[in-house]
């Protein structure tokens, strides 16, 4: 009797619908995570996207081939502010982290060539919910039932760029991806009843390794004849699929021990990513960008196998950045700069066949610490999901501090 109870209480866990969350998203609940897509104020500010921006005063982490007009020696450094508000047709929640949001070191070796050298670590999919909900089931006494999960993936990359005939650049980096998410379920009884709790931990360790290669266009501007129309290039940039090992443990535990299970190294595969965008500058001033990133996650498959809560991800973004042309200055407010975007995208999520989509607006600036550091802000609202067919909707705020450092480094002495 008692064994049937653990396995009547083991179907409940593994096939109950949760509703709401606290920490972080409910939809990081499934697949790996909630897609991260930029580490930095100033990407996030113009709606996460730039493929096609290629900054002498800043560091992308999406296209390596923008560091080839990478002027000075440069570090950058971000935390992430992330709010939640989810509801369902029943009830709401609001929730909140705050986390490391990565950082990157770069420097050019040679100016002339486009040759600079980057590296950093930024975060690929984060997992942060905690859920809980009442169950009143005939077939047990009424308990509580908790999910949990935490962790993510990261990616630690390094890789140069290369100025190539005609002004075009072209960049590559090694990505190495690594990551550790944790999943539970609790089933809590009261203490009069004559069951038990029983929890089941599920720890999924990544690892894996890809490349990631750049291109942006020369200067095409010039086509248009218009002496306002500045700088207008097309950038793309491409990551094959990813194979990575998979290694993952499950705990049952129950009043009468613990069991555990190892399911030895698996292979999980991650669909390629394509980006492609363009950029252009009204005057000196104005910075306009248009962005779309694909990645077919109805491909995504763990140990050859595919999921129904998957589906094919992409993301459409506009940016906006105006900054004073006259970038030697002595007044503070001159160099101020100030960014908006827009998005809209169809997330990896696929729940109770309903798909998940988000639209997001954005807003940022930049403070001047002296000519060439700043400190950026960013602030993202999303909505994404909807309340019909049992889900859960989610209002998303996001905050954005980033450090911007630039100083000069190997600098050639004429003897």
């Amino acid at each position: 009797m008692y064994m049937r109870r653990i396995k009547i209480l083991s179907l409940l866990l593994l096939t109950s619908i949760p509703l709401i969350a606290g920490s972080g998203s409910v939809y990081s609940r499934y697949g790996f995570g909630d897609l991260r897509t930029s580490f930095s104020a100033r990407r996030l500010g113009m709606g996460e996207l730039g493929f096609a921006l290629s900054d002498n005063d800043y560091l992308s982490a999406l296209n390596p081939a923008s560091w080839s007009g990478l002027r000075l020696t440069r570090f950058e450094a971000s935390l992430l502010y992330s709010g939640f508000n989810s509801q369902n047709s029943a009830s709401s929640v609001y929730h909140n982290n705050v986390d490391f949001n990565g950082m990157m070191f770069g420097f050019p070796i040679d100016h002339d060539l486009g040759i600079s050298f980057a590296l950093g670590i930024v975060p690929y999919s984060e997992v942060n919910y905690e859920i809980t909900q009442v169950q009143n089931d005939p077939l047990v006494d009424p308990y509580n039932l908790n999910y949990k999960g935490n962790g993510g993936i990261s990616k630690i990359f390094f890789g140069g760029s290369y100025r190539l005939p005609f002004d075009f650049s072209l960049g590559v980096t090694y990505d190495y991806y690594n990551g550790r998410i944790e999943h539970s379920a609790i089933a809590e009884f009261d203490p009069t009843s004559s069951f038990h709790q029983i929890s089941f931990t599920d720890v999924t360790n990544y690892h894996g390794m890809s490349l990631t290669t750049g291109l942006i266009s020369n200067d095409l501007s010039k086509y248009f004849g218009s002496s306002n129309f500045k700088d207008f290039r097309i950038g793309i940039v491409f990551t094959p699929a990813i194979t990575m090992s998979t290694d993952s443990v499950d705990n049952a535990s129950t009043s009468i021990g613990t069991l555990t299970n190892a399911t030895g190294s698996i292979k999980t595969k991650f669909p390629y990513k394509l980006g492609i965008g363009t950029t252009f500058k009204y005057t000196d001033s104005y910075t306009f960008t248009i962005d779309y990133a694909f990645q077919p996650f109805s491909e995504f498959t763990s140990n050859g196998i595919t999921t129904n809560n998957m589906q094919n991800y992409y993301k459409m973004g506009l940016g906006f950045e105006y900054r004073n042309s006259d970038t030697r200055s002595n007044a503070f407010w001159d160099h101020v700069m100030l960014r908006a975007g827009l998005s809209y995208e169809q997330s990896p999520f696929k729940i109770n066949g309903t798909g998940i989509n988000q639209f997001s607006v954005y807003g940022g600036f930049s403070l001047p610490i002296s000519y060439d550091n700043t400190i950026d802000f960013a602030f993202q609202y999303g909505r994404r999901g909807t309340t019909d067919n049992s889900l859960v909707q989610e209002n998303i705020y996001k905050f954005t501090i980033t450090l911007s450092i630039g100083d000069i480094w190997f600098v050639r002495t004429d003897r």
